[in-house]
């Protein structure tokens, strides 16, 4: 006698939307190259560009938290990891710019790594686009670290500091994840670069 394993359908109704998801993300990614992607206007060839990566870093933290997907938990360092990989080849490594990641030891609830997740993408895109101002051999740097009964995410890059006070869409949305995470934001800008901290409680407290 043999036994089929049915899955809740629940869980299947959670693969099935997963699955059409990045579905839509690979056809929107292709749209933006074909229909954008003929401009000889350098400026607008770099918007489609970063755009372009975009989709495709926010395509892979939801394909990477996707996998597993019984699990509520996420190995955050090698996940970070890996987004931080992607975005160094699809963002910095073009430019000349390098990205260093460091973390402790984090298994987190899957819905903080996927916010954090979220509010890496942005600061390092952030950092990409505006930080250097076409100069090669600048840095951005990723760390996440455990701090007393927390933890603190924080995103550094030497570039020529933020000189419209920080206050674009990428920010606001970096801020409005922080805020979903209960966390506390900081940023500090100046010559020498722009050192993005979050600081968030345990979220097993």
């Amino acid at each position: 006698m043999t036994f089929a394993i049915v899955e809740p359908d629940a869980q299947l109704a959670s693969r099935e939307a997963n699955h059409r998801f990045l579905n839509t993300l690979t056809a929107l990614h292709g749209l933006l190259r074909n229909d954008f992607g003929g401009f000889v206007d350098p400026a607008v060839r770099d918007a489609v560009s970063v755009f372009s990566s975009r989709i495709q870093a926010f395509a892979s933290v939801h394909r990477t938290l996707g996998e597993d997907s019984g699990q509520d938990r996420v190995d955050a360092a090698a996940h970070l990891a890996k987004l931080c990989a992607e975005l160094c080849a699809a963002h910095l490594a073009p430019r000349g710019v390098r990205c260093e990641f460091r973390s402790d030891p984090a298994n987190l609830p899957r819905e903080v790594c996927q916010k954090l997740s979220l509010i890496v993408v942005e600061l390092v895109t952030n950092a990409a686009k505006h930080a250097f101002g076409g100069r090669s051999g600048g840095r951005v740097s990723v760390s996440l670290r455990r701090a007393g009964d927390g933890w603190i995410c924080q995103v550094a890059d030497n570039g020529s500091g933020l000189g419209g006070g920080g206050a674009g869409d990428g920010m606001k949305l970096v801020r409005g994840l922080a805020q979903a995470l209960g966390g506390a934001l900081l940023v500090h800008s100046d010559a020498g670069g722009v050192i993005v901290t979050l600081r968030l409680a345990d979220p097993d407290a």
